[in-house]
């Protein structure tokens, strides 16, 4: 039993490999949409009469 504990218990770094590269990827995302959003609010304080910058406001 005392080895499966440690077996268990042991990440490998391939593992931690992942993570960090599904975390950055997130991240990367996440920052995408922030741009985006951001965007969206400088349009809605600038008033209606400008016209969307970005290809997914284009409406």
């Amino acid at each position: 039993m005392s080895d499966q504990k440690k077996e268990c218990g042991c990440v490998s770094n391939d593992l931690l490999l992942k993570l960090i590269e599904q975390n950055n990827q997130l991240i990367q995302i996440n920052n995408e949409q922030n741009a985006q959003i951001n965007e969206l609010l400088i349009q809605l304080e600038g008033g209606e009469d400008e016209k969307p910058k970005s290809q997914y406001l284009d409406g």
